[in-house]
């Protein structure tokens, strides 16, 4: 079963293939599709608010939606939720900056700003600045030799005792034979993906150095570690899409969505034809609908926490 966070979208200084369009219309609507499911599974935006006694808090605290999404969806839902937060939504595209505020004019929101920025290069923010840093399936556009140069970002930019918090699917499972099958020619899509951007990070010496820095790390929580976080904490949830559940059918539409939009790219680097893709495409959508479907994603959440002694 695919995973809802791999490498997915292309950079802008990324020139292999693209495995699916930000920009394109059918991929945006999954997106926001996708986060309405989600939003009911993990209990978003934020069920870590009361926890964290922010709305006791005497003055407004600021947070960071790293990849705010076309429509900012999240950063809204939080502001709404919490009268005590400025909420700053942050894409590189400025059709999603443009689209997502539009959205929030739409709703009267005064909390809730969006700002395009380039945010797996640098945070634009000052630091000490943000209460919380929120990213979810980062991994879709965010190189593995992006990750310590994004951490290393959010740490300056924390306040002491603020929280990171980052959600990613790890794991995915269906019984449908036809779904599995175009995993696998979406693997080999990555594969290819994967090759081109090797090639470009032997020819850029910044690159290279940034991915010999995450091998040294063996996870993330090492990583965090080292950067010099604390209190670091992952939650597992198993989102449950199987046949009579709530997801069914949304998981039924976002696989058709992904699959549908990944043909072309089968095609050119794929021993996949058209008419055989036909054929596993109408096959997965009746296994996906079927009485005896079985499917599940593991979705995980991390949060890690910058020290209250604010050590830089």
């Amino acid at each position: 079963m695919f995973h809802a966070s791999n490498y997915i979208y292309a950079g802008a200084s990324t020139h292999g293939p693209l495995l699916l369009d930000p920009l394109a219309s059918a991929e945006q609507a999954r997106v926001i599709a996708q986060y309405h499911m989600l939003a009911s599974a993990l209990k978003e935006p934020l069920p870590e608010l009361e926890e964290m006694a922010f709305t006791t808090s005497t003055t407004p605290h600021l947070i960071l939606d790293l990849g705010c999404g076309p429509g900012g969806t999240w950063a809204c839902d939080v502001a709404f939720d919490d009268p005590f937060c400025l909420v700053f939504g942050i894409s590189a595209l400025a059709s999603y900056v443009r689209q997502a505020t539009t959205f929030c004019q739409m709703q009267a929101q005064t909390r809730v700003q969006f700002l395009q920025m380039d945010f797996a290069r640098a945070l634009c923010c000052p630091t000490n600045f943000s209460t919380l840093i929120n990213g979810r399936f980062l991994r879709t556009f965010l190189t593995e030799a992006g990750w310590p140069r994004l951490l290393r970002e959010c740490f300056r930019v924390l306040r002491p005792g603020g929280l990171l918090r980052l959600t990613e699917c790890i794991a995915a499972f269906s019984n449908s034979p036809a779904c599995e099958t175009l995993t696998h020619y979406y693997e080999q899509a990555l594969a290819v993906r994967a090759q081109t951007l090797l090639a470009q990070r032997k020819e850029s010496q910044e690159g290279s150095d940034l991915a010999s820095i995450l091998l040294q790390h063996t996870s993330l929580f090492e990583l965090l570690h080292d950067i010099g976080y604390c209190a670091m904490e992952e939650q597992r949830i198993m989102l449950d899409f199987s046949a009579g559940t709530l997801y069914q059918a949304s998981m039924r539409t976002n696989a058709e969505s992904f699959f549908y939009q990944l043909a072309p790219l089968f095609y050119q680097t794929t021993d996949l034809t058209p008419a055989r893709f036909e054929d596993l495409f109408e096959q997965m959508r009746a296994e996906m609908s079927a009485p005896t479907f079985k499917g599940f994603w593991t979705l995980s959440r991390v949060h890690a926490s910058k020290p209250a002694g604010g050590a830089q």
